[in-house]
């Protein structure tokens, strides 16, 4: 056990050494292509817009990592977004930003339980659950809802949005900063590592992906793992969902609905396996950051926006084929 687990690290290490000279190396030659050089405060903005992909692909690293895939953490997040929003300017609830992720938050952990009694008691197959649980959700969300979109906002989502840690001034005099949000996401990132690496649930979803036989075997309850996977990963996606609102200032479900590839490619990227048990946190934030990095140079390179699907699905494909390529040749 103690072998394999010295081999999943040093894997874990090579895959992030590997993603990091790569991201450099596209940073270079975009910048030499373009000649518009690649500046902190391009950086800073890098972060703020892939902040709530960061959360989203953490919940979707615990699924992986158990051996499943879930698809349904857009639609989760969506119905979250909207539940709260909704309560805080239409039911009176209040207008504190606490409440707000409190109540997206648990919202998304109860369509996380929904997930987790179908995989778990049913022992069906995670993609199709979640497919299933992604049309239900959505569905009724839509016709559930009082509108489409909500665009009025609580008072507290234009200061969260404009928060920053620090400001800084360019040449030109405008002011600009590291942003509240991805610090915030690098925070939650963080506490879910410590969890993955040095809790005994989050060494058994490591053993779960790895063998399930021997597991179960070894002691360790399928059912409860699988429970606290998907209740958090609905939890992550419900929380990450207002961080989408802070930056549009509206709810806009379809949208929201519209990132399940985009957060899963960079979990791909980031070296986690569709067949589980292989992944980490620290390349789940680089293949994220990665991915939104190539989203964003295309309109550097004067690439149309329409190309994005185009991308997302080569570096899917891409990222599969040396992940196996990589395991083959050990």
């Amino acid at each position: 056990m103690k072998r394999l687990q010295a081999m999943i690290k040093r894997s874990h290490k090579e895959q992030e050494v590997l993603i990091l000279l790569i991201m450099i190396a596209f940073i270079i030659i975009t910048s030499l292509i373009s000649g518009v050089g690649f500046t902190l405060e391009r950086f800073f903005d890098l972060l703020k817009n892939s902040s709530a992909y960061m959360i989203y692909a953490v919940g979707v690293l615990m699924v992986m990592l158990s051996g499943g895939v879930d698809v349904s953490f857009s639609a989760i997040a969506a119905t979250a977004a909207y539940v709260a929003i909704y309560l805080q300017t239409f039911a009176g609830w209040g207008d504190s930003p606490v409440q707000a992720f409190l109540i997206a938050s648990v919202v998304g952990a109860l369509l996380g339980c929904f997930n987790s009694l179908l995989v778990s008691l049913m022992n069906l197959p995670s993609l199709i659950v979640t497919l299933a649980t992604s049309n239900i959700i959505f569905g009724a969300l839509l016709e559930l809802g009082p509108t489409i979109q909500l665009a009025k906002m609580p008072k507290w989502v234009l200061p969260l949005s404009t928060a920053r840690v620090f400001e800084l001034t360019n040449s030109a005099g405008k002011t600009y900063g590291l942003s509240v949000l991805p610090v915030l996401s690098l925070i939650v990132m963080g506490l879910f590592a410590i969890f993955l690496k040095y809790t005994s649930i989050g060494r058994n979803i490591y053993a779960v992906g790895s063998n399930r036989e021997s597991a179960r075997r070894a002691g360790v309850s399928i059912v409860k793992t699988n429970f606290v996977i998907y209740c958090l990963a609905g939890m992550l996606a419900g929380f990450a969902s207002l961080f989408n609102v802070t930056m549009v200032a509206i709810v806009q479900p379809y949208n929201i609905q519209a990132i399940t590839m985009d957060v899963i490619a960079g979990v791909v990227l980031g070296g986690a396996s569709l067949s589980g048990g292989k992944g980490s946190v620290t390349g789940c934030l680089l293949g994220v950051v990665f991915l939104y990095l190539i989203k964003t140079s295309l309109i550097q390179l004067g690439i149309p926006s329409t190309w994005d699907s185009v991308i997302v699905g080569g570096v899917l494909i891409v990222s599969i084929m040396i992940t196996m390529l990589r395991a083959r040749s050990k």
